[in-house]
């Protein structure tokens, strides 16, 4: 089975035979469901980009206060 059709299977289960029917007799319901696939993939994808970013930045945000408090040691004992 396509991994598009398991898709919109996974979504609406209850609709099953049907669903499987239409895809199976209407090319336009495949390609439907081809872009509800590559609509999930591309959300899922933009997930995990998001969660890379806030990672990178809470590691940005610590260096910054790092870096900051060592320049402040540094200015301190520089009087």
């Amino acid at each position: 089975m396509n991994i598009e059709l398991l898709c919109i299977l996974d979504r609406f289960p209850e609709m099953k035979e049907l669903i499987v029917s239409q895809y199976e007799s209407d090319e336009e319901f495949q390609a439907l469901c081809l872009d509800y696939f590559l609509c999930l993939r591309s959300l899922n994808n933009s997930e995990i980009d998001i969660q890379k970013y806030k990672q990178h930045r809470a590691q940005y945000t610590e260096l910054k206060r790092m870096l900051e408090d060592k320049m402040l040691q540094h200015i301190r004992t520089e009087k």
